[in-house]
């Protein structure tokens, strides 16, 4: 009951102009705001979420965003999927994938890390960020199905009947590698968020500029950059990068 409270007060408080923050949430305040009137602009019916690890995204996006639409969450790792369909029990329009996103289908190993946020496909680079050091080491690998956005989304858009998708992807170095694998499916994503690494924690991984630059190419314009984190001496190591599809029409009545 206190949750729904909660809600009201705030879906009222934006409506009159107004945002109510808690101070440990004003980290996530900005993106919030901008992907309410960037999906409600775009009319948006499904976000594809890339890397859904225990379902923090779909919590962002239900309790921040108030985006009530579908949500598909793609997780490789078992505990993960299985924390994650026992959660979507509770929400119709959360549909869970148990598989990884890459440029190529197959099986491959994940490193599993002891912050299980931090697991990967990429070997980490400990030396990096020291801050992340103990977080970001392996505890144990598993072999994990990987599939191509452009290989299940007509699939996933018969099933569900979405139209008007956007792609989060958030999987640790490996960002570009489910881009790769989704040439023909990218000019049907409305819009995107990419998390983008300006210090890299994993080796091999792709620099910021690479990864904006592919998506530049291929007809996306950032509308917004929100830092993730940053190390002690207060260096940024990574971004959310938000951007729009050129072709992508945005009603500036609604």
């Amino acid at each position: 009951m206190l949750k729904i409270v909660k809600q009201s007060v705030l879906r009222v408080s934006r409506s009159l102009g107004y945002d109510i923050v808690p101070l440990r949430d004003m980290k996530e305040r900005d993106l919030a705001l901008h992907l309410s009137e960037l999906l409600r602009r775009l009319e948006v019916d499904c976000v594809l979420d890339v890397g859904a690890n225990v379902g923090q995204y779909r919590d962002f996006l239900r309790n921040k965003v108030f985006y009530d639409g579908v949500i598909v969450s793609f997780e490789p790792v078992s505990r993960h999927v299985e924390t994650l369909r026992a959660r979507s029990r509770w929400d119709r329009d959360w549909h869970v994938e148990g598989y990884a996103l890459g440029s190529r289908e197959g099986a491959q190993p994940i490193n599993v890390m002891v912050s299980d946020q931090f697991s990967s496909f990429l070997e980490p680079e400990p030396a990096a960020v020291s801050d992340f050091a103990q977080l970001n080491t392996p505890c144990h690998s598993e072999t994990v199905s990987v599939r191509t956005l452009d290989a299940i989304l007509p699939t996933l858009q018969q099933r569900i009947g979405f139209k008007r998708p956007y792609l989060k992807i958030d999987t640790q170095g490996f960002d570009i590698e489910v881009l790769r694998g989704a040439s023909h499916s990218l000019p049907q994503m409305k819009a995107l968020q990419t998390e983008a690494s300006v210090i890299g924690i994993y080796k091999g991984m792709p620099q910021y500029m690479e990864t904006i630059r592919y998506l530049d190419e291929r007809g996306f314009d950032i509308t917004g950059i929100y830092p993730v984190s940053r190390d002690r001496t207060m260096r940024l190591v990574e971004f959310d990068c938000v951007m729009i599809n050129r072709a992508a029409t945005l009603d500036p009545a609604l």
